[in-house]
């Protein structure tokens, strides 16, 4: 069987996903090494109250309490990582003083939330 019937067999959705599937590992691995490092601060960048703000992984480096809301809520969406980052992000924020933190996993990326 040649490459292209293959291809032409799985189904788009499933095809797109197999290509991205080494980008979603790399940005997992990423994000959850970076978890575990100490954060070296930096300016506060309030999000809108409410509203996921989406985060690159390396954005993490300067402390999660940078993205807190007006009303101490944090709310993080990271795109294209995969569940086992989850509880490296949850040590993480632990270990910055939020409370109530949770992560979940959508076929999309990795929903933080989290209060301070």
């Amino acid at each position: 069987m040649k490459l292209e019937e293959i291809r032409a067999r799985l189904d788009a959705p499933l095809a797109g996903r197999l290509r991205l599937l080494p980008l979603r590992i790399w940005r997992t691995l990423q994000l959850a090494f970076l978890a575990l490092l100490p954060s070296r601060g930096g300016a506060a960048e309030p999000g809108a109250a409410g509203e996921a703000r989406e985060c690159e992984p390396l954005q993490i480096r300067g402390g999660m309490g940078r993205f807190l809301d007006e009303g101490g809520e944090l709310r993080l969406f990271f795109p294209e990582c995969l569940a086992p980052a989850a509880p490296f992000i949850l040590f993480r924020l632990k270990r910055e003083g939020f409370s109530r933190c949770r992560v979940e996993a959508a076929e999309r990326g990795l929903l933080v939330r989290g209060r301070r």
